[in-house]
């Protein structure tokens, strides 16, 4: 249920755009807690105006920014991995090794073509377990990722000449945020999730920035707690950024 314009969000919302509320049951967890979510629509889209909503723990869908609001639950915390000071654990390092022959392709506008669509649809249905749903656009809903920021970069990943990842990074002044990444699930003992994410800290190095955003750390929750691993981080809370602890 959408709210609307809520007059009693904090000023820094306004300042960053009209915000909207959504009540609604919670997507990260399944014991039928309720779940709010802002959501900001801004007139500007420069990369200096998304450092903005990045700091202060958003993020993107389409046009839209959107951040959890819930009132008693602070479980979803959203992660930033500084870029510097990263250096890969002995797991990671091995999963580097493994995918030393996917080849990485970076492009700038990102593109949904039938190949994606198709590589997305059957990612939902093996990983997520999300049953075909009759009439479902799977291409309108796919679009929200890949287009709606003009500072999006897709990141392909090929295994010969097969596509097996898609990767959208938004950047920003200060840093590049890991938007989504679907993958091909045939190939789930190479852990390709880990790997886009090491391969997005080394292209965020490679372009000067600070920060990588990995989006929410959900401790309870095991596909959402693995973001922790990348280090050192920092997560923000009441406000404000803080290193996590160990």
């Amino acid at each position: 249920m959408i709210i609307g314009y809520n007059t009693t969000m904090k000023e820094d919302s306004r300042e960053l755009g009209l915000p909207f509320q959504e009540d609604c049951p919670c997507p990260y967890f399944d014991d039928e807690r309720p779940a709010s979510i802002e959501y900001l629509i801004s007139a500007d889209a420069r990369a200096e105006d998304f450092q903005r909503f990045l700091a202060a723990g958003y993020r993107r869908l389409g046009s839209v920014f959107y951040r959890t609001v819930c009132t008693g639950c602070s479980s979803c915390i959203p992660l930033r991995v500084d870029v510097a000071g990263f250096s890969p654990n002995k797991g990671q390092r091995r999963t580097l090794s493994r995918n030393r022959d996917i080849r990485v392709e970076c492009c700038a506008p990102s593109l949904v073509t039938a190949g994606k669509v198709e590589l997305y649809r059957r990612y939902l249905a093996s990983k997520h377990g999300e049953k075909e749903r009759a009439g479902y656009d799977y291409e309108a809903h796919l679009s929200h990722i890949h287009y709606g920021y003009p500072y999006a970069l897709e990141m392909d990943y090929f295994l010969g000449s097969r596509l097996v990842g898609v990767g959208i990074a938004d950047e920003s002044s200060e840093g590049l945020s890991s938007n989504y990444f679907y993958y091909d699930t045939e190939f789930l003992s190479r852990r390709l999730g880990i790997f886009s994410i090491l391969r997005e800290i080394s292209l965020a190095r490679s372009l000067g920035k600070k920060y990588l955003y990995l989006g929410f750390f959900i401790a309870e929750t095991p596909k959402m707690s693995y973001k922790k691993s990348f280090r050192p981080n920092e997560g923000f809370e009441n406000g404000r950024w803080k290193d996590l602890l160990p």
